[in-house]
This record gives structure tokens, C-alpha cells and sequence, in this order.
């Protein structure tokens, strides 16, 4: 049995025992992983990977083939030193309650959540205050007699009253304080993932999103234009509201191991490698312990790096196992790069000394994942059981309620495509594709929009 782990991959159930402190943020982390197993078949190295729930939106990414990592995190008033891989939350999901501040008078969304008790108003379990989901229904995304695979159904009713009492304080219109309800909490999320991107050192333009999460594919469309990311996919349909399990089964185990050791320039080659033998030897015997074949063993290794006198320190990847005379200059040049990134061109003080202060292994094992085939042809007929009428949705973009084509996306084959204004619908999310956007069935049955 593997447990999920912040760092990625999975560790044996002995090693969480031991350390549960692994263990925390493993679920959305899983997302990113699942992500990174599926951006390897698509050929997409860079990847932004967004989770939108009921009570939270959670952003990864995965720059040049590898998920981004973090060092430092805090849970509460807690501050824990782990490198896990970088997730980043806020209080956005479907259930994010909305209301009126009553000083500036303005529409708040989240941070708090209305939970699945109540829950939205639209649920009927007692809810009174509205939520975006509740806005989602007015809008017409969601289809309030076949929500979560018909299990819930939704009073429209309901929301639209909640609304509409949102809506006459701000002297607005039921469908516009729906509509603005909508794009706040669009907006909050293109603001998070701007600090992801661009505050590290990357364009969003580069990347492609990945929509996933019960809500996620609702509202992608409008976030990813916010941030110029050109294509957006909706992973494996209706697997994409239970992305994180397909993760956690996609993960290989994963050990990560380090060892503290301040070195400064210039290094020796011994006193590195003398490290890197260390971790090693440490990864081969846990992992021995635990009984997993090494065969297939791979170790990636990495170094934190600082200019002398400062603090703050940078990762900085070790493609070799061991290194050898002459080795400085490219080690160099690979941090003063990274440090640009992260802090701005000309940023890094090319003639100061450096220190090496933190070693570390990621010593991975693949395990038995899913396995995703595709296609044998692409066909460009959409089925007629795929077509499920039309139903009035709000459009923002063109300030109407437009009768819209609502198709079911199970009954999608690859190589169908379609222009919005459209719906698709899953059994868990529905899948929004404002005018303007076009959706495809890839090969490998995702769903993927981008610009017409």
C-alpha cells in the first residue's frame, strides 16, 4: 500500500507513519502529477494545472517537463521546511459565498465556503446565502436536472430569488450580479495563477492549462483568456472532476532525500560527490527496506545554491550523477540563469562567490499506471446521440442569453469538434465554451478549447 506525498509520487504506509508531515497537500499535489504523466503523452512540457472545487482553487506547474517545487510552506501559524511540490490556493470554489460589503458597497466572493451543508442555495438543504455555483445555474452552465450525474437536482428558482436580493442592493439586474459574480471569482483565479507564472519567472502564453475539478472546466475559459494561454484542455472527460485519484494511481514512488552542507566557491569535486554517494546510498537502502525492485531506479539530483552572504537559497538541477573537473562553469551559469528568472534579468551578481548549502536526491521507482491508448481514427462527424438540444444561457461577452447547443460528452468520439456558444456535459462538470472558443476531442479522448 503507497501513500500520496507532497513531494509527489508515493511513499509506503510505514514512511507516512513515520513522517505524516509528507503527506500534507498529497491530494491537490496528485492533480499535478496526474498532469505531468498525461502532459508526457500530449508532448506538452509546460504545463499550469488548476483545480477548482467546491471550497477551493488550487494552481500547479510543470515547467520544462518537471513540476515546481517549494521549500518552505505554512500551515495556519505553522512554518515547515519540506520540498513539496509548489501549490498555491484560494478560497474560490463553487460553494465561495457572495456578498455585499457593506462599507464599500461592493460584490465579495469567498473566501468562505458554504461546504456541501448547506451548500449552495440551489441545493434546498437550507442555504440561504448565494454561491458561484448558485450564479452558475443562473447563468444556464449547469443543467439543474441532471447535476452530478442526476443525483442532485437543483431549484433554479431558489437561486435566482438569492441572487436577485444580491443584485437590488447593488441596484443590478438578476443575470448581470450572476454574470459579475462569475467573473470575480474568474478574475481571482487569473490573479493567482499571474503569481504563479509571471512572479516566478514564467509566461503564461508558453504554458497550456489544464482545467480539472468539478467547477474547474466551467470557468477556464475566461481565466485562461485573462492570461493569453492559448489552449486549455479538460483531461479524459469525465475523469477530470476526480483528477487527483487519477494521479495518486499515476504516481511512481518517490523518496526524497537531503543533507545540509555549506560549501563555498570554489568547489571540490570530492566533497560534492561524496554527498551525492550519501543520498544515494540512503535511497537504495530505504528503498531495499520497503522491498522495491531498483532495477528501474532513476535519481535526480539537485542543489540549493546562494550568492555567499545571502539567505535565500535557489535549487538548482544536477543532471550528473557525479561531477568532474572542469565542472564549475556550466554549475554556475545553470544557477545564475534560475536566479534570473526568478528575480529579474541582471539580477545576479556574476562576480561574487557562491555556496552550496543543501543537497538533494529524488530517487524515483515506476510502478504499474493507467494506461491511456489512443485513438485508432479521428472522426469528424459528431454523433447524433451527442446532441442533447439547446438550452438559455447568459453570455457576458455578448450581454445576452443566447439559446446555446448542449452536447453530451460522453457520447464525444475523437476528432469531434465544435464552436461555442456551447455546453458540454459530463456526469460530474460541464464543460463551458464561450463564443469565440472551439472545442476538440483529442486523440486520447480529452477535451481540448482554444481560440477559433
Amino acid at each position: 500500500l503507497q501513500i500520496t506525498q507532497s513531494g509527489g509520487g508515493t511513499i509506503s504506509i510505514e514512511r507516512a507513519t513515520l513522517a505524516p508531515l509528507l503527506t500534507l497537500d498529497s491530494g491537490p499535489v496528485s492533480g499535478v502529477t496526474g498532469s505531468h504523466y498525461l502532459g508526457g503523452l500530449l508532448g506538452c512540457p509546460n504545463i499550469i494545472t488548476t483545480d477548482m472545487g467546491g471550497t477551493s482553487f488550487d494552481v500547479g506547474i510543470i515547467a520544462d517537463g518537471k513540476p515546481t517545487y517549494s521549500f518552505i510552506s505554512n500551515v495556519h501559524q505553522y512554518e515547515y521546511y519540506l520540498p513539496k511540490v509548489d501549490i498555491q490556493a484560494i478560497g474560490s470554489g463553487g460553494g465561495s459565498l457572495v456578498h455585499v460589503d457593506p462599507l464599500s458597497k461592493t460584490l465579495k466572493v469567498g473566501p468562505e465556503s458554504a461546504g456541501a451543508v448547506p451548500g449552495p442555495v440551489a441545493y434546498g438543504k437550507g442555504g440561504t446565502v448565494p454561491t458561484v455555483t448558485d450564479a452558475d445555474l443562473v447563468l444556464g452552465y449547469l443543467d439543474p436536472d441532471n447535476f452530478a450525474g442526476g443525483r442532485i437536482r437543483l431549484d433554479k428558482r431558489a437561486a435566482e430569488a438569492a441572487i436577485a436580493g444580491v443584485a437590488a442592493e447593488l441596484g443590478l439586474g438578476t443575470l448581470e450580479c450572476a454574470s459579475g459574480i462569475a467573473k470575480i471569482a474568474e478574475f481571482q483565479m487569473a490573479d493567482i495563477i499571474r503569481k504563479m507564472t509571471v512572479g516566478k519567472g514564467y509566461d503564461p502564453r508558453d504554458f497550456v492549462l489544464f482545467a480539472f475539478g468539478g467547477a474547474g472546466p466551467v470557468h477556464a475559459a475566461v481565466f485562461a483568456a485573462e492570461l493569453q494561454v492559448q489552449k486549455i484542455v479538460v483531461p479524459q472527460k469525465k475523469t477530470a472532476s476526480a483528477w487527483c485519484a487519477f494521479g495518486a494511481a499515476a504516481s511512481p514512488i518517490l523518496h526524497i532525500h537531503e543533507q545540509v552542507e555549506i560549501m563555498g566557491s570554489p568547489f571540490a569535486a570530492e566533497r560534492i560527490n561524496a554527498n551525492l554517494d550519501l543520498l544515494e546510498e540512503r535511497a537504495r537502502a530505504g528503498l531495499a527496506r520497503e522491498g522495491v525492485d531498483t532495477r528501474e531506479l532513476r535519481l535526480e539530483f539537485a542543489l540549493d545554491m546562494r550568492h555567499k552572504g545571502q539567505i535565500n537559497e535557489v535549487e538548482v538541477a544536477l543532471p550528473e550523477t557525479r561531477v568532474a573537473g572542469g565542472f564549475e562553469p556550466q554549475l554556475f551559469e545553470r544557477f545564475f540563469k534560475r536566479y534570473e528568472e526568478l528575480y529579474g534579468r541582471s539580477s545576479a551578481f556574476r562576480g561574487s562567490r557562491l555556496e552550496i548549502v543543501t543537497f538533494r536526491l529524488r530517487a524515483t521507482v515506476p510502478t504499474p499506471g493507467p494506461r491511456l491508448l489512443p485513438a485508432d481514427r479521428l472522426v469528424a462527424a459528431i454523433p447524433e446521440r451527442a446532441r442533447k438540444g439547446r438550452r438559455e444561457v447568459y453570455w457576458e461577452t455578448l450581454k445576452e442569453v443566447r439559446e446555446s447547443p448542449v452536447f453530451d460528452g460522453a457520447s464525444l468520439e475523437p476528432g469531434n469538434a465544435l464552436e461555442g456558444p456551447a455546453l458540454v456535459g459530463t456526469t460530474d462538470t460541464t464543460v463551458v465554451v464561450p463564443p469565440g472558443r472551439r472545442l476538440v476531442v483529442d486523440l486520447f479522448g480529452n477535451f481540448e478549447i482554444a481560440l477559433l
